[in-house]
């Protein structure tokens, strides 16, 4: 029985370990070429289903946002006025203006629009993630 390195190949395979190292190099490049072409393929099929997905699940988003609006404004007609009522109503105003870009924009738009905003300035960004993090990590302690 002939092993691998000795030219006999690998059963069920066409490779074939021949002196003809040439070939087998612009083999071996085809292949990840192509492979290469399938994975990206795949990724740009993949990403096409999540934001088709995304924006399928747009509406349930904008409703609970305007929900959450909606309840601020109550709480904030229980509160006299001062700077509680005043943070409060720029909540609200910043939720409607989210709600208006969620539905009138795509997953792609918005995604691209994040992207730039992160590339601008990445450190606010980073502030951003560590206090969403310990709010997070506060609030939901078991």
């Amino acid at each position: 029985m002939a092993s691998v390195i000795e030219g006999g190949g690998i059963q069920g395979s066409s490779y074939v370990n021949s002196p003809d190292h040439g070939a087998s190099t612009s083999t071996a490049a085809e292949i990840a070429q192509v492979g290469k072409e399938r994975v990206k393929e795949i990724g740009g099929i993949t990403r096409d289903r999540v934001y088709q997905t995304v924006d399928s699940r747009k509406g349930e988003v904008v409703q609970g946002l305007q929900d959450l609006a909606s309840t601020l404004e109550k709480a904030s007609e229980q509160i006299p006025s001062g700077v509680a009522k005043q943070a409060i109503g720029s909540a609200v105003g910043f939720i409607h203006k989210a709600t208006d870009r969620i539905e009138n924009e795509t997953t792609a738009e918005l995604l691209a629009d994040a992207q730039d905003r992160i590339r601008e300035r990445p450190a606010f960004f980073v502030a951003g993630c560590v206090a969403l993090g310990f709010f997070a990590g506060r609030f939901l302690k078991i």
